[in-house]
């Protein structure tokens, strides 16, 4: 029995030590570095607080609507609908999505798509005033299209995530 359990003590110490490896892992192991932002965006929206995501299961892509201070207060304070404040500004942030190697069935971001970009500020007339921005996969700024104003409207319909 007592050489029985020194048997199975030395085997598991070699498949412990067997284990591990000499191999240190590369940057694309540890970070994400394929759905990176690209530098030439004007915001950093990643740097801002969470307000929703969402999942296109059609078109295979995945969203994150980040917002500044103002933006997050407003968004959390909505009951019905939200009335974002002067000075609230929204990215919604869209990826392509990709398996997960290190979690079986989940999904993560595989490559930026766009960000769209939504300011709000005082207009002529003292009324709040949306200004609606795109910039496509290589961080410029893309043409309007005859969408953006639903688009604008979209985004700023949009209310905080709550978790219990």
């Amino acid at each position: 029995m007592r050489a029985r359990l020194m048997v199975s003590a030395f085997a598991g110490l070699l498949l412990f030590t067997g284990g591990c490896s000499q191999c240190t892992p590369t940057e694309h192991d540890l970070f994400n570095v394929d759905a990176a932002l690209p530098a030439g965006l004007p915001m950093r929206p990643l740097d801002w607080r969470v307000i929703t995501s969402s999942i296109d299961r059609e078109h295979h892509t995945m969203a994150t609507l980040f917002g500044n201070d103002a933006a997050v207060a407003s968004a959390r304070s909505a009951t019905d609908s939200v009335t974002y404040a002067t000075g609230s500004t929204l990215a919604l942030v869209t990826w392509t999505q990709r398996e997960d190697g290190h979690w079986f069935g989940a999904r993560i971001p595989q490559r930026f798509v766009s960000m769209e970009l939504v300011t709000v500020a005082a207009g002529p007339d003292r009324k709040n005033a949306a200004k609606y921005e795109r910039f496509g996969p290589d961080g410029r700024l893309a043409s309007g299209s005859g969408q953006d104003a639903a688009r604008k409207e979209t985004i700023l319909a949009e209310r905080a995530s709550f978790m219990p």
